[in-house]
């Protein structure tokens, strides 16, 4: 077995909890060798600040496989979790959310890649026959890979092939990668097809309104904002705001919106030396008082302890 070590992703717009993201609030992968769409690296969730990875989405479709442990993925409209030998696929462009589940800290060994690196360019057989029925269909979130069926189990050693080819480097590797990911694709078509024929290729409405609500936010956290203004940013009522976000992440506008100015503010108490009053009105909370309150019941600690806690161990 290699050993797997935590790769850099990119530098982007704004750091959110471990994840850099652009101003769409996607995440910019970083993909190490230039002219090869691909990255890989070992994901501890459990080690991420605040121990979960958050809402975000990317291009670049994502395949992982759990080395030790179990975490909950969620995704627009489902939540499935994974255990020490399986798997899940991440389609391209969908919101997904990550946390560790009791027991064993979670491991998993991910790759995220471009599809054009297995489409090999536009319009040709393989996009049009195999990539985009799969990306495009927006009913496909995700597939969960468990080695007692067959087929999934291929694709897992297929997965955990081409994860150790490029972990190890040697001349060549490209070309296993590439191979063990179209056969992996190969067999994930089949087990999509159920999926892909009885829905069409429609975008997620749901799903495209609450990215530009999340959008909204990501603006104008620091802002005094009304469920008004959220719904207004989807052109939707407030009404069909509430079910949207219910929906879509489980959580209210004024949840998510909670979460958020948490995260900016534990992001800001890593990084920064700007005092705590400052973070507070900085990220929309009007008050030191509320903002401890609120800090402390989603990350177990206060302000200052959160900080401090960074700056013994040297994370963030």
């Amino acid at each position: 077995m290699a050993l797997y070590s935590q790769k850099q992703r990119k530098v982007g717009d704004i750091m959110i909890f471990g994840l850099r993201l652009n101003d769409n609030l996607e995440e910019d992968v970083t993909h190490p060798v230039e002219g090869f769409p691909h990255m890989f690296d070992c994901d501890e969730v459990a080690r991420q600040p605040g121990g979960f990875v958050p809402w975000h989405w990317h291009a670049d479709v994502e395949f992982m496989w759990m080395v030790q442990g179990g975490m909950r993925v969620d995704t627009s409209n489902h939540s499935f979790a994974l255990y020490a030998g399986e798997g899940a696929f991440i389609n391209s462009n969908m919101l997904h959310y990550k946390e560790p589940l009791p027991g064993i800290a979670p491991m998993s060994l991910n790759q995220l890649f471009d599809v054009q690196l297995l489409a090999g360019g536009h319009k040709n057989v393989f996009e049009q026959k195999y990539i985009t029925p799969v990306i495009e269909c927006r009913e496909l979130e995700a597939l969960v890979f468990r080695p007692s069926e067959a087929r999934q189990r291929k694709i897992l050693e297929l997965l955990r092939h081409s994860y150790d080819a490029a972990e190890q480097g040697e001349y060549g590797y490209e070309f296993t990668v590439r191979n063990d990911l179209s056969s992996m694709w190969c067999l994930l078509c089949q087990e999509a097809a159920s999926v892909i024929q009885a829905k069409k290729v429609v975008r997620s409405l749901g799903e495209e309104r609450v990215k530009k609500m999340m959008l909204y936010i990501r603006d104008h956290y620091s802002e005094k904002i009304s469920l008004e203004q959220i719904a207004a940013a989807a052109s939707i009522s407030e009404r069909e705001c509430l079910r949207c976000f219910h929906d879509m992440l489980n959580t209210s506008p004024f949840g998510y919106l909670m979460d958020y100015r948490v995260r900016r503010a534990a992001d800001l108490l890593r990084e920064t030396d700007r005092t705590v009053t400052d973070i507070a009105y900085a990220c929309g909370f009007f008050g030191t008082s509320y903002f401890g309150k609120v800090f402390k019941k989603s990350m177990n600690c206060t302000p200052g302890q959160y900080r401090e806690l960074y700056r013994e161990t040297g994370k963030g």
